[in-house]
């Protein structure tokens, strides 16, 4: 494993493990009840995948390059290893929602006395407040896990939503490891990552995010239990998680599907 390659290892999985966060900023908004500023802090935190997502294709794109060059034979285990960082990036962050949105509804309790995200990070440097911290370290009950006995989760919704997470996974290295199956077409087949990623992301604002926002508002008309809301959410990052597992069996695949359609585009 090259060093460009661990990297992106690296930021994947940053990128996924804030990814996993964006489930938990309605719990945040729920207990709260504010929720602009909670989701005005987690954009600030959200600027790391952004900036994740940057550097990641490129440096990734610079190794597939000086293989094809060197006239590498194409092996998928570079791919393999960024589709586990992307795993493990879900698996802690679910694991670790509970922790975060305690932690980001202190941030947002805070900012109202602070008044300025500087001073809302100077602030945690403060050894009596760090210390005070601690207590907001805690694992998931082990109540959640009835999440997984009773079906509050629709099947239509688990679907896409796991067909979504493995395409958004595994798109653009799909695209990417393409180049190697036909190095002729590598920029057109590199060119098509936003169509991919573009489809599945329309499948998650279609279908998934409609059904997490009419249930948080249900929650906040009282119709729903806040209880039930955690389970769901709960239910809906196993399902991502099993989603960027889903990938390392569509990676191949896909990447023939996406050397097709360039073939089929150089040919008209």
């Amino acid at each position: 494993m090259t060093q460009e390659i661990i990297i992106v290892c690296i930021l994947t999985f940053l990128i996924h493990l804030v990814g996993t966060y964006s489930l938990a900023i309605r719990i945040v908004g729920l207990r709260t009840n504010k929720w602009s500023m909670a989701y005005a802090l987690f954009n600030i935190l959200a600027l790391v995948t952004r900036l994740s997502t940057t550097f990641q294709a490129p440096l990734l794109a610079k190794t597939i390059e000086l293989n094809i060059l060197n006239k590498a034979t194409a092996d998928t285990m570079d791919f393999r290893y960024i589709l586990w960082a992307s795993t493990l990036g879900m698996l802690i962050g679910g694991l670790t929602i509970p922790v975060f949105h305690r932690l980001l509804g202190v941030a947002v309790e805070r900012y109202y006395v602070h008044r300025s995200f500087l001073r809302l990070f100077l602030s945690i440097f403060n050894w009596k407040r760090f210390i005070g911290l601690r207590q907001h370290l805690v694992i998931p009950h082990r109540n959640n896990w009835n999440a997984f006995k009773e079906p509050i989760v629709p099947t239509k919704v688990i679907i896409f939503n796991l067909l979504s997470q493995a395409i958004l996974t595994v798109g653009v290295l799909s695209t990417l490891y393409a180049g190697y199956i036909n190095p002729d077409l590598r920029s057109t087949s590199a060119s098509m990552s936003g169509f991919i990623n573009g489809f599945a992301a329309i499948v998650l604002v279609i279908v998934v995010d409609p059904s997490i926002a009419l249930l948080s508002d249900e929650v906040m008309n009282k119709n729903v239990s806040p209880v039930f809301f955690r389970k769901y959410i709960i239910v809906l990052t196993a399902v991502r998680i099993l989603g960027t597992l889903l990938s390392q069996i569509l990676l191949l695949p896909l990447a023939h599907l996406v050397v097709w359609m360039s073939e089929t585009l150089a040919a008209t």
